[in-house]
């Protein structure tokens, strides 16, 4: 496992087939240069794509309004909803409530992004901006390794074909994380597809209410 950022951007530039190791991520050096343009995209993607342990956390959300008698006005919740809670300032992606009640995102009056639901006392679930590397599982230090390779293969080497098979492999861990957790019961799908029955899920589904994971990485090497 590494232990910091230039761990991660020399697991990827050595993906694309380059020797020299960055001793910082601030190298003036064109490799460096590029990794840090796409590290932070890749790294937010990849931590918002799977229920990654090392990235979760609880917290009891704080009201921002209630619905009031009448007809809804904008400082009420988004409509259809009682309450609006304010989100946890360090949240990356909700993953649900702890009665895993259904609930939606919005912009409260054009400013604090709120979670508007029905459930009094809620408490989230959800990623969180976990940004040390060294407490990443090796799994997602490597998913983000290989997204990283995957963006940064085309302006360094311009091999479109190591692109497509990199972000295959950084895709495949993620749906690997999901996998496992489905199967701990602690996230569910909405319907079972078949790459998910080739990898072994069976937990079935039921009423609970987890919000959607963020997309899967993008094939760099077949963008137009």
């Amino acid at each position: 496992m590494v232990q910091d950022e230039v761990g991660i951007f020399n697991l990827a530039l050595n993906a694309i087939g380059k020797r020299d190791q960055l001793s910082s991520t601030s190298e003036r050096d064109r490799g460096a240069e590029v990794c840090r343009l796409w590290y932070p995209v890749i790294r937010d993607q990849v931590l918002s794509s799977a229920p990654w342990p090392s990235c979760k956390m609880f917290k009891r959300l704080a009201v921002l309004a209630r619905k009031q008698p009448g007809d809804w006005t904008e400082a009420d919740p988004e409509p259809g909803y009682a309450i609006a809670y304010s989100c946890p300032a360090d949240m990356l992606h909700p993953r649900y409530l702890t009665n895993f009640a259904s609930f939606s995102l919005s912009s409260y009056q054009g400013g604090v992004k709120a979670l508007n639901t029905n459930v009094e006392q809620a408490t989230l679930c959800y990623t969180f901006r976990n940004y040390a590397v060294t407490r990443w599982e090796s799994e997602l230090q490597m998913a983000v390794a290989y997204g990283l390779a995957a963006n940064i293969v085309m302006p360094l080497t311009g091999k479109a074909q190591r692109a497509n098979w990199l972000v295959e492999q950084a895709n495949d861990l993620i749906l690997s994380a999901r996998v496992e957790a489905a199967n701990e019961g602690s996230e569910r799908f909405e319907s079972i597809p078949d790459w998910l029955m080739a990898r072994g899920y069976n937990n079935p589904g039921d009423n609970r209410y987890y919000y959607p994971f963020g997309t899967l990485l993008s094939n760099p090497g077949t963008s137009k």
